[in-house]
């Protein structure tokens, strides 16, 4: 059962988890055992002894806490099943199905999740707009056209403009 009590924020740059967070997430399963099952449902899972290539639990029990400390860094299932491909050599399908088994036996959690994940997105973008703000006011653009001079003293206007 997926239980993840502590969140934290270990992203650097445009909201990608720094190399330093993506290490200490794989830590000693940098050489986990490369999971090469073609599982398509989760009947394929309780039904792993029918594989040639069969899928122990402590695999699928290696791909749950995987995926659960990379929830910790608020990574998407897409994040989740490359950077478990790269970094631990878990076959891109099999992490899919565990994510999506997870989803299933935890709902609740996964929509209060994906409700997180959006909101992410949207600190990044305003940080990004933050910093082209910044920029924008830093060093001004130049011009190519050139403006009337403004000039400081108020004139009246010729004739009644009420008339």
């Amino acid at each position: 059962m997926l239980r993840i009590t502590i969140w934290q924020d270990r992203h650097h740059g445009e909201g990608q988890p720094s190399p330093e967070a993506a290490h200490d997430l794989l830590g000693d399963y940098q050489h986990a055992p490369l999971v090469e099952a073609p599982i398509e449902d989760s009947a394929s899972v309780s039904n792993a002894s029918s594989n040639t290539s069969k899928v122990r639990r402590d695999d699928i029990e290696l791909v749950q806490n995987l995926i659960e400390r990379c929830l910790q860094l608020y990574m998407n299932r897409g994040e989740v099943v490359r950077i478990l491909s790269n970094r631990a050599r878990i076959e891109p399908s099999f992490t899919t199905l565990v994510w999506k088994k997870l989803e299933e036996e935890n709902s609740e959690f996964f929509r209060a999740y994906y409700i997180r994940l959006k909101l992410k997105k949207q600190i990044i973008l305003f940080n990004h707009l933050l910093k082209h703000q910044y920029h924008l006011m830093k060093y001004p653009v130049q011009s190519k056209i050139p403006l009337a001079p403004i000039q400081n003293a108020i004139h009246p206007m010729p004739g009644n403009l009420f008339d």
